[in-house]
């Protein structure tokens, strides 16, 4: 009985022993596992030339400068309103034409036009953003006259040209104008093409002009600027705007449908006019000199004056105190305004 007993109290001595080992073991505080994933917040891509957003399928890519038209049988144009950066200019016969750039591929339509031929001004301007240069033909030199595919070969300009057809390009057939008017680019088509004709694709972003943006929106200055009225030079018609409260932009029905921007850049650049023989008479081409000068930039409702250069082929924009200028973030229409043969630029209130 004795060894039972003593048997029987080493059992329940082991068994206590154990519990107590036990509890003791679960009060050990258990290690702490360090989290793996990044506290880095996602930066989304920004487009160069707008500041907003940019699509995955364009961040990085280069921007593309397609000429338009601006001829009365060419309004509104297919696509008007799309482009990131709208240029606009004279070019001959007070007549203005359009550059308009695009970084953001995925907001183009699928039809854009019409397309026009090319002039050494829209040129040269299009290589401050490293564009694929997209045109429809393009003037020849003549004595004095340098001419558009002159200055695509001397600036060695990856260019695409309508002349030499392909899925790239076609003609509408909605309008009852003449063929000339009737140009278009199929969008959709683009990237295979510049990738057909083994042209670069990756932005150089050392080529590009560059725009600091606001992060909230803001006045460009003190200048109150409800309408502003551009004549590129005194023999062509005037480019009207006005601000709109509502949307805080500037809009203008020049083109026969409502067109609007967050920023208008109005530079201005001295031309020459050269007059060549042309189809049994004679035109007079403008060149604009994109060497240095002033101008205007106007957002938010009021306006200020800048400065612009170019130096080593890149274009800097500043205000008069030397300081690069800021944008608000959206779309930019650039006015190329004659300092010399009777531009103007008029920025008034209400």
């Amino acid at each position: 009985m004795k060894k039972y007993i003593k048997s029987l109290v080493a059992i329940i001595l082991c068994v206590v022993i154990c519990l107590a080992f036990f509890a003791c073991s679960k009060q050990e505080v258990e290690p702490v596992v360090q989290s793996t994933e990044s506290t880095t917040a996602y930066i989304p891509p920004e487009n160069l030339l707008t500041g907003e957003e940019i699509s995955a399928s364009s961040e990085g890519k280069r921007p593309v400068a397609i000429v338009v038209e601006n001829h009365s049988d060419a309004r509104p144009q297919w696509g008007i309103g799309t482009a990131d950066i709208v240029c606009e200019g004279e070019v001959e016969g007070g007549i203005s034409r359009m550059l308009w750039i695009y970084s953001d591929y995925s907001k183009m339509p699928e039809q854009v036009g019409p397309l026009r031929s090319a002039r050494p001004s829209f040129v040269e301007f299009s290589t401050f953003f490293d564009s694929v240069f997209v045109h429809w033909g393009g003037s020849h030199s003549k004595g004095d006259y340098v001419g558009g595919y002159e200055a695509i070969n001397a600036k060695k300009v990856d260019h695409i040209d309508g002349m030499g057809g392909g899925a790239l390009f076609g003609r509408s057939k909605e309008r009852k104008v003449s063929s000339e008017h009737t140009g278009i680019m199929y969008s959709s088509n683009l990237t295979d093409v510049i990738s057909s004709n083994g042209f670069r694709e990756t932005v150089d972003k050392g080529k590009v002009v560059k725009f600091d943006f606001n992060e909230k929106t803001a006045p460009a200055g003190e200048t109150v600027s409800d309408k502003v009225n551009i004549k590129f030079s005194s023999r062509t018609d005037t480019r009207k705007f006005a601000f709109s409260s509502v949307d805080r932009k500037y809009h203008t029905s020049d083109w026969e449908t409502d067109v609007a921007f967050e920023n208008l850049l109005l530079l201005k650049a001295e031309s020459d006019y050269i007059t060549t023989p042309y189809n049994g008479s004679t035109t007079t081409y403008i060149n604009y000199k994109w060497t240095s000068g002033t101008g205007t930039y106007v957002s938010d409702g009021k306006s200020c004056d800048i400065e612009w250069s170019v130096d080593n082929g890149k274009l800097s924009i500043k205000d008069s105190s030397g300081s690069a200028i800021r944008l608000n973030k959206g779309q930019s229409y650039v006015g190329f305004v004659s300092s010399n043969n009777g531009g103007i630029i008029s920025c008034t209130g209400e």
